[in-house]
């Protein structure tokens, strides 16, 4: 095969892959610009990793749209507002590693002494062995996705509130 015929297939190939990869990472965990990004709730730029988190909203009949969080409340608040349009997954950072996780996974430290961007007093955690080194030093409690979930659209802004 010539140097050309090779080029020319290249060429061709190229959009197939670029498409072809496109739609398997669209639910994918998002590329964040920290100090550039903003909340889509809250509107304050994204500086902390550690905090942030996405939603990918869509279904079959729409393209997805991954909208970025500063804080986990944001995200919740943000989804509850928009009740009528599909989730398709939701992303959070592992609080000490700092890599994606997928929020239905996670767990959760709920704790009023974590300082966190939106005052939410939460962070999420791949391992549980983490999640008990941080409670241990800044007490709290440990939930997973649904509860969480439950307590921010329970009690408004902020997971702080203390369990019944």
């Amino acid at each position: 095969m010539s140097v050309r015929r090779v080029a020319a297939c290249l060429i061709l190939a190229a959009p197939i892959v670029v498409l072809g990869c496109a739609r398997e990472a669209a639910d994918g965990p998002p590329v964040i610009h920290l100090d550039d990004d903003m909340c889509a709730e809250c509107g304050m730029i994204i500086s902390d990793e550690r905090f942030a988190c996405a939603t990918v909203f869509g279904g079959q009949a729409t393209t997805p749209e991954t909208r970025l969080f500063d804080d986990f409340n944001c995200m919740i608040n943000h989804e509850a507002a928009r009740a009528d349009t599909e989730i398709i997954r939701r992303w959070v950072h592992d609080h000490g590693t700092r890599a994606w996780l997928n929020a239905q996974d996670a767990i959760y430290l709920c704790s009023p002494d974590l300082q966190t961007p939106m005052a939410s007093g939460v962070v999420a955690f791949g391992g549980r062995a983490e999640a008990e080194r941080l409670l241990a030093q800044v007490g709290g409690e440990l939930r997973g996705f649904g509860e969480v979930r439950a307590a921010i659209a329970i009690h408004g802004r902020s997971a702080e509130d203390k369990a019944p």
